[in-house]
């Protein structure tokens, strides 16, 4: 059975013709799909980069991550003086760093959302970030993941400011420096214990 896509309306205009209107109506089985202009403005992502609406490419994503780490870091050094695991931390300054772990943690979910959507992907993959082991690869493929080119489903492609390509460019510095920095520790102790093994049994 064929279903009209269009049906026509006429109306009579000022001077006595007739005018046809055509209008669009919906096909009860056709799938729903998004509307990829609601956020649209010249075809550009422009909302907010604290809405989970929109998009986010990899080095936005990245940068707003690291401004949102280096502030809570800061705040966590102020209240609890560099180490906020102390037991001789008041119970206002405990309060003001959970909180701030808390509002961070909002602000990577929202982030990792915007950066799914620029991929095409749910933003429900962000629950993935909460598992313990699996969140270290899940975050790795959103730092590596190309978005889509132009629009898809969650809206228009958003571009990236210069400042975020330079900070998102030095938190890449920095994760790799961080990576060296950890493998170094766990390697470096394991050789030279390996080595005064060595020694030891060559005696």
């Amino acid at each position: 059975m064929k279903i009209p896509n269009r049906r026509s309306l006429f109306r009579t205009g000022t001077d006595g013709s007739s005018v046809e209107y055509r209008m669009e109506s919906q096909n009860p089985y056709q799938p729903p799909s998004a509307d990829t202009l609601v956020q649209s403005t010249g075809g550009i992502d422009q909302t907010s980069p604290f809405s989970p609406s929109g998009r986010f490419g990899r080095l936005s994503y990245i940068a707003w991550s690291v401004i949102v780490a280096v502030i809570g870091n800061i705040i966590s050094a102020i209240f609890g003086g560099g180490d906020p695991v102390s037991p001789d931390i008041g119970g206002a300054a405990l309060v003001a760093i959970v909180a701030t772990g808390l509002v961070s943690l909002v602000f990577y979910l929202i982030f990792s959302i915007r950066r799914c959507h620029d991929f095409n992907g749910s933003g429900w993959w962000v629950l993935l970030g909460l598992i313990p082991l699996v969140n270290l690869l899940f975050f790795l493929f959103l730092w590596l993941k190309r978005g889509d080119e132009g629009a898809n489903n969650y809206g228009p492609s958003r571009v990236t400011a210069g400042w975020e390509r330079v900070v998102g460019i030095l938190g890449i510095v920095l994760i790799v420096v961080a990576v060296i920095g950890v493998i170094a520790a766990i390697a470096i102790p394991a050789y030279t214990q390996y080595m005064e093994l060595a020694k030891q049994s060559g005696m």
